[in-house]
């Protein structure tokens, strides 16, 4: 049975239902409204990508994958810019923790390189994601269906994990399964990341400007990643 089926037995491909006028909300809906298509989905990214898949889900790489996607992302965006444009998460996660995590303002202008690996170590979902969004908007790539399911899925099995470790400081009869749905969602979490990274890297390779074509800094008209300010996360 296909990958998508399985998942899509408990878990919706919707887009989030409402209409968000402003803030984080509005941001993540405006992929919905993008026309265009990832070439390959995240389910077959493991029989398309294979090699890019198994780089980018083994987490001995992580950091250097991680890394090198965010900056040829940023490349893509502007040609020759390197990490000029980086700011942690590209501005797909709103200030947070009373000031701590204020991206624009972590000192990514003066040193983003350091920015950079300390998201690639501390923030492992949010360094893959902000590289992946950053990426739709660029090209205006809108949310596949079976994607959706997939991620869902996994923000599942990591609640699941959060909420077992909360259980077991209350009653140890709960620490060998949390350990158990532990392991299960590291490694879903790693398998989901390394089809982001696929999915990701063949979309690179097919929009980078054609060797005779236009000129890489006029293929792309790449919006940057709006800073979702403070007073919008309602």
């Amino acid at each position: 049975m296909p990958l998508d089926d399985v998942c899509c037995c408990c878990f919706s491909s919707a887009p989030p239902q409402g209409k968000a006028t402003s803030g984080k909300g509005a941001m993540y809906q405006k992929f919905h409204s993008y026309s265009h298509e990832w070439d390959i989905r995240m389910c077959d990214a493991p029989c398309k990508e294979p090699g890019c898949c198994c780089i980018g889900c083994f987490p001995c790489c992580w950091c250097c994958t991680q890394y090198t996607m965010r900056k040829r992302v940023l490349e893509a965006q502007e040609p020759g810019s390197g990490l000029k444009n980086y700011i942690c998460g590209q501005g797909y996660l709103p200030r947070c923790c009373c000031g701590l995590w204020n991206p624009g303002n972590c000192g990514e202008s003066t040193c983003p390189t350091c920015c950079l690996c300390l998201e690639t170590v501390c923030c492992p979902g949010l360094v893959i994601t902000g590289s992946r969004l950053l990426a739709m908007d660029m090209y205006q790539i809108s949310p596949d269906p079976c994607d959706n399911r997939l991620i869902r899925f996994n923000n599942c099995i990591q609640c699941l994990a959060c909420i077992c470790h909360i259980l077991s400081i209350f009653d140890s009869s709960f620490r060998e399964l949390a350990c158990i749905i532990d392991c299960v969602a590291d490694t879903v979490f790693f398998s989901t990341a390394g089809c982001m990274v696929a999915q990701l890297n063949r979309e690179l390779k097919l929009q980078a400007p054609k060797p005779g074509g236009p000129a890489a800094a006029d293929a792309i008209e790449a919006p940057k990643a709006d800073i979702i300010q403070d007073d919008d996360r309602k």
